[in-house]
């Protein structure tokens, strides 16, 4: 196994999209959401998204709709184009992912999600980012197509596979859920749904196994023995 014992994927709970809080006019992957997590010293989960003009995107859906009332899809936009818009209908905008590598700075570390639109250019460049990032960080995806990418071009990062029972993806689903890549990928870690769990091919032996996303004490309680680390929302999880 090539995570260490003392990894942020085995000791730090991480926040998902940070420590957001619509209620407190925090919205998800947003710079409040992060600097509140850095601040509890929490791991950051966060997601990319490729624009139309080549940039990296720190945002979650594929559409804009739910974050910032805009229609669209945020593959279709230029950076420029997101920067006029407003999370929430708050002063936050959707963070640019160099400009969020140099705003946590190695405080905590990172969990990047890359989405599943052009799998290759966007986990290259993601990658390219990273190249003189100080901090400790991880990537993982529900497309096996990063992971491969990854393991071609930086094979000594640690990546992981997400899956769970059901998903929308342009993989087919039964790919999701079985993770039926992971002998060409050799993920470092699973990271499943807990609802799903315990299922054994997501606790294969040799591999650390993430929960997501646990969002009450109740499922925190029910899944703590289960993983060995949570992806987390709303619960403060202790840390180990």
């Amino acid at each position: 196994m090539r995570i260490q014992k003392d990894s942020f994927l085995l000791t730090t709970p991480i926040a998902h999209r940070g420590l957001h809080d619509a209620a407190l006019g925090i919205p998800e992957n947003s710079y409040a959401a992060y600097a509140r997590a850095a601040e509890e010293g929490y791991a950051i989960e966060i997601d990319v998204h490729l624009t139309a003009d080549g940039q990296i995107a720190v945002f979650h859906d594929g559409t804009l709709r739910r974050m910032t009332g805009a229609p669209g899809k945020i593959q279709e936009k230029t950076f420029r184009e997101l920067s006029s818009l407003r999370l929430l209908d708050t002063d936050e905008r959707i963070p640019l992912f160099n400009e969020l590598l140099e705003f946590i700075g190695g405080k905590v570390p990172l969990l990047i999600e890359i989405k599943d639109h052009n799998p290759k250019e966007l986990t290259a460049k993601t990658i390219e980012a990273l190249q003189n990032y100080r901090g400790e960080f991880a990537l993982q995806s529900f497309d096996f197509r990063c992971l491969l990418r990854a393991k071609k071009i930086a094979p000594a990062l640690l990546r992981g596979q997400l899956g769970g029972f059901s998903a929308k993806f342009s993989i087919p689903n039964y790919i999701v859920k079985h993770m039926n890549m992971n002998a060409f990928t050799s993920p470092d870690f699973i990271s499943y749904n807990i609802e799903n769990l315990p299922y054994r091919p997501a606790r294969r032996q040799g591999t650390v196994l993430l929960g997501w996303t646990v969002r009450t004490q109740a499922q925190y309680d029910r899944v703590k023995d289960i993983v060995d680390n949570v992806i987390f929302e709303n619960i403060r999880p202790p840390k180990k």
